[in-house]
């Protein structure tokens, strides 16, 4: 291994947290890299599923910052349609386009002065006491160690906290099973208004766009009941009464998240690639099912999406723990570093059936710094799915919105602690708070009185 690679800060994984940790620490004037193993940056935004949530069950919006910039641009291509009331388990639902996120993150990056290397691995960690000293990292060309002042771990699975052997934990408390993955369906040609008029449990979430005259529903929710029978028969899928979620920024294209598989670790390669296979196959089974049966699909043609989505692997054990009681509570802390609105959304690990539960007092609670630090590690720094909470908790972190906003945080975290040469865990949290709300982002209304913010 030659021609060692040198940064400020070197961030693992180009999802959507590792989008708004890039954006963030380059903008901070670090010299930042994102390593991303797939050709492409957006992670699971590139799949179409809605950045849920930035608005609390009153409507008052506590997600700000990258996570709005993104939106407002996509708003401006005509690839989002902006935060949308809904009479459902949130109280709005922001649809966006997804190739079109994929293609803003990265002009996000670029502008920002973030480096993408593409197809690039870290398979190893190097350590010497307290510090990561590099990441051995396979890319073209063979294996090459990424060096830098501080890491940010937004891989969603915790892989450099796991290589650094700092403590982790899996799924349930006493079983460890996870929530199930899933793979979307991207359908064309449908009657969108007729599907929610089908399918819909609620009124659905309805938008308009300037290039067409009607409102078009953006988002809806419901289940496939009336074909019990059927897919009963047919194998379908595993459970009667079987939830299905649909958005869409478009009159005659619609995303349809219904499939599950059980029992998958995410770190699991093996795992994961025969996941990838059965999904693909339920998917074609309930496409097929859509088109023959569900009004609104019978001239549609789709596509099963090649991105398994994960909710849920290992999550950090940091220096403080979210937990069910700060989520039902809506608590707030001294350090923190940003609001989660989006209700508990947990996928049974058996079943698969979503059950929501709201976040308590006013439908908010504050991510506290130290819920990003992990333990025995000085420079490394973890955000989005794989922060530090509990499984309940993590139902509501691990969602898109929330990923942005811890993102953003560890990116401008990363970029202090290595232009000061400071331990992350000794950071002044002030002077990260100021920044966070100099660029934009949301740090709740105690703080907002006491620094003068509007």
């Amino acid at each position: 291994m030659t021609n060692d690679l040198h940064y400020d800060v070197a961030i693992v994984g180009g999802g959507v947290t590792g989008v708004a940790a890039g954006v963030a620490a380059a903008r901070a004037g670090a010299r930042t890299v994102v390593l991303e193993p797939r050709p492409f940056v957006g992670g699971n935004a590139t799949t179409g599923l809605c950045l849920h949530s930035f608005l609390t069950r009153d409507m008052r919006q506590t997600v700000f910052g990258i996570a709005q910039e993104v939106v407002d641009r996509l708003i401006a291509v005509g690839a989002a349609v902006g935060h949308i009331p809904y009479g459902g388990f949130v109280s709005a639902v922001t649809p966006v386009d997804g190739d079109w996120f994929r293609i803003v993150a990265a002009e996000m990056l670029a502008e920002a002065g973030a480096q993408v290397i593409y197809g690039a691995s870290v398979v190893e960690v190097e350590r010497d006491g307290a510090a990561i000293t590099g990441l051995v990292t396979a890319m073209k060309g063979g294996l090459r160690i990424v060096r830098a002042g501080s890491y940010v771990d937004t891989s969603g699975d915790a892989d450099i906290a796991a290589f650094a052997g700092c403590p982790t934990r899996k799924g349930e408390t006493g079983t460890g099973k996870m929530q199930p993955v899933s793979m979307l369906m991207h359908f064309h040609n449908v009657d969108t208004q007729l599907i929610a008029s089908t399918l819909g449990e609620v009124a659905p979430a309805m938008a308009t766009r300037p290039d067409h005259p009607d409102p078009i529903p953006v988002y809806f929710n419901g289940t496939f009941s009336r074909w019990n029978d059927v897919i009963e028969r047919e194998g379908i899928f595993p459970n009667r009464d079987h939830k299905v979620f649909f958005n869409t920024v478009w009159p005659t294209r619609v995303n349809v998240n219904t499939s599950a598989v059980f029992g998958v670790d995410g770190t699991d390669p093996l795992a994961m690639s025969r996941a990838m296979q059965e999904l693909t196959r339920q998917c074609v089974r309930a496409g097929n099912f859509l088109k023959r049966h569900v009004p609104g699909f019978e001239d549609s043609y789709f596509t099963p999406q090649v991105v398994a989505g994960v909710r849920e692997s290992r999550n950090i054990i940091g220096q403080y723990e979210l937990s069910k009681e700060d989520v039902l509570e809506g608590r707030k802390f001294g350090d923190t570093i940003g609001q989660i609105c989006f209700p508990v959304d947990i996928h049974h690990p058996d079943t698969g059936q979503a059950y929501f539960v709201d976040i308590g007092d006013d439908g908010a609670f504050d991510v506290p710094y130290r819920s990003l630090l992990p333990q025995g590690v000085e420079n490394l720094i973890v955000a989005g799915r794989c922060l530090s909470a509990t499984h309940f908790a993590h139902g509501a972190t691990r969602n898109m919105a929330p990923c942005l906003v811890t993102g953003q945080a560890a990116g401008v975290a990363a970029a202090m602690a290595a232009q000061r040469n400071t331990p992350l865990s000794q950071l002044d949290v002030g002077d990260l708070q100021d920044h966070l709300a100099k660029d934009g982002a949301y740090l709740g209304r105690a703080f907002e009185r006491s620094h003068a913010i509007v």
